[in-house]
């Protein structure tokens, strides 16, 4: 299990990274329809297409990486009212929780991936796209995630022991 979740780390970080250089080829794409709509040129249409595009890649491509590093946002006053057992305990519910969400979701976008494979769609805008690829992302981020909330389950790391001001890995 440990190289698996090694494994998933060292992926879920390359995706974050990807996701990083995506963010810097959105704001290349956004100045640049401005800077091309000011001269008075042409405007890019299909950059807003591509922006949208982008910004669903990133949010999925960086969950697990986000999982992973205790970077997301969540509510902590309950379990300081909780004794330590109770806090134990409520940490196991949220991990199996979000496995099972996790796998479910995937599952649902792996579903759709292999319909829109089957069936040949597109999703139009100011281009053409496969319909795939817009469930590649959700089903690779959900499926990661699932498997960065079993290591937190498995007990290989919690994700409540960290300091609120600090984020690894940034």
């Amino acid at each position: 299990m440990t190289l698996l979740f090694d494994l998933s780390g060292k992926l879920a970080w390359a995706l974050a990274s990807f996701a990083k250089l995506l963010i810097g080829i959105m704001i290349l794409l956004v100045v640049s329809d401005v800077a091309v709509r000011n001269f008075g040129w042409r405007p890019m249409t299909w950059a807003i297409s591509a922006s949208e595009y982008i910004l669903m890649y990133v949010a999925f491509l960086a969950m697990p990486w986000l999982v992973r590093i205790k970077g997301h946002v969540f509510v902590e006053f309950l379990r300081f009212m909780l004794p330590e057992k109770a806090k134990q305990v409520l940490a196991k519910v949220v991990y199996l929780t979000s496995v099972l969400l996790c796998l479910y979701l995937g599952w649902i976008a792996l579903s759709s991936l292999m319909l829109s494979i089957e069936r040949g769609t597109y999703e139009t805008r100011t281009f053409d796209t496969p319909k795939w690829v817009v469930f590649l992302p959700i089903m690779t981020g959900f499926f990661l995630s699932a498997v960065e909330w079993l290591r937190y389950l498995l007990g290989h790391d919690s994700l409540y022991n960290r300091d609120p001001l600090e984020v690894e890995g940034m």
